[in-house]
């Protein structure tokens, strides 16, 4: 049985001043986390702008993928931890995603972080993780080609959430997509022909430096809305 547990948070801040706070914790965050018991792998990440893909980055929506050893570790980081407790008080909205990891391909800054090997059912539902290190030369043919074509994710009406994330913007890319379940994504992942479009221009030009699939069951969702205001694109 997996012990190890991944949450991926989504921040979304309330005002400039918390936005401006948020986007300087993208670096500083590994001075805070590194120390966090149980705390295996972690990312602080800025988002897209408009739906989470758009070229110019958002400064209001910011994104924490954390590997932990286990379920009490994860729960006693968001249950008392002060940096996090900061960072809840910028919010108008946060949501984390709790995943098992089922299956995962490549690195991500020279590892792999997943402990594989989780089960799913029929009814699961599906997370999918792809990051990517863009190479510096390829910058412009990655953008022009194919940089904006995760926006036809939406099209999928069982796709449940999606955002686009990254350490760096335009280099350090990553996706994250909740599907209703396996047969959803599958029909996405191989018969959606823009998708295998991209996989077919990836191949032939090499765009990347470092990229990483992995593949998650969705084991549970924690949403807060800190204002009057609905969140926008939650996971659920």
């Amino acid at each position: 049985m997996i012990k190890q547990i991944t949450t991926v948070t989504i921040f979304k801040l309330k005002s400039l001043s918390s936005n401006f706070w948020a986007f300087q914790q993208v670096p500083l965050a590994i001075f805070r986390l590194k120390q966090v018991p149980g705390l295996t792998f972690f990312k602080s990440m800025g988002s897209g702008g408009g739906k989470g893909f758009d070229f110019m980055p958002s400064f209001s929506t910011y994104a924490w993928l954390l590997v932990w050893e286990s379920q009490k570790h994860a729960d006693d980081f968001y249950a008392s931890h002060p940096y996090f407790l900061k960072y809840q008080k910028k919010c108008l909205s946060l949501q984390t995603l709790y995943l098992k990891n089922i299956v995962s391909h490549g690195k991500w800054s020279g590892i792999s972080p997943f402990q594989q090997g989780a089960i799913m059912n029929d009814t699961s539902k599906i997370v999918v993780l792809t990051r990517a290190r863009i190479k510096w030369r390829r910058l412009w043919q990655f953008w022009t080609k194919v940089g904006r074509t995760a926006n036809e994710l939406y099209k999928f009406d069982e796709l449940e959430y999606a955002i686009g994330i990254g350490e760096l913007p335009f280099i350090q890319q990553a996706t994250i997509s909740v599907w209703k379940n396996y047969e959803a994504m599958k029909r996405y992942a191989y018969a959606d022909d823009t998708h295998k479009n991209v996989i077919k221009l990836t191949q032939k030009y090499q765009w990347y430096s470092e990229e990483l699939f992995a593949r998650f069951v969705l084991v549970s969702t924690e949403n807060h809305t800190y204002s009057q205001l609905p969140p926008q694109n939650s996971f659920i």
